[in-house]
């Protein structure tokens, strides 16, 4: 476990756009998409700059999220403060609560990026804390 500090806010860049456009956009190097809903996506870290096809797309960055990355053998303590199940298949986006708080889960096959909005993280934090977890 990395600590209490182990989340960062992400540098991410925010497309609303038509969802066949959002699908042709490529992922960063070293970085990921995460499909919030059909027309809604986040790009991390954020691109310099980026073709959306999408006359009327609105693009902005987003600093509004925090991350951080748990390994594969912290999933059962993150499991066990939530109500629904983890995607079995990798990779994978899930979205729901934990330990009561929003999240956004972003599944590989060696763990989970945990995205949280910044303004709860601190709620995320806490609970995680009283579960034995140390985010």
């Amino acid at each position: 476990m990395c600590g209490v500090d182990r989340f960062r806010r992400l540098v991410a860049m925010r497309i609303v756009a038509d969802p066949a456009s959002l699908d042709r956009i490529e992922a960063p190097e070293a970085g990921y998409l995460m499909r919030l809903a059909p027309d809604d996506l986040l790009v991390v870290p954020a691109p310099d700059r980026v073709e959306v096809a999408d006359p009327y797309a609105i693009v902005e960055p987003e600093h509004g999220f925090s991350g951080a990355w748990f390994e594969v053998s912290e999933l059962a303590m993150l499991q066990s403060v939530c109500e629904w199940e983890f995607p079995s298949e990798r990779p994978a986006l899930a979205q729901g609560h934990v330990a009561g708080v929003a999240v956004k889960m972003l599944f590989s096959g060696s763990g989970v990026m945990v995205v949280v909005p910044t303004v709860t993280l601190h709620h995320f934090r806490e609970r995680l804390n009283l579960h034995g977890g140390r985010p």
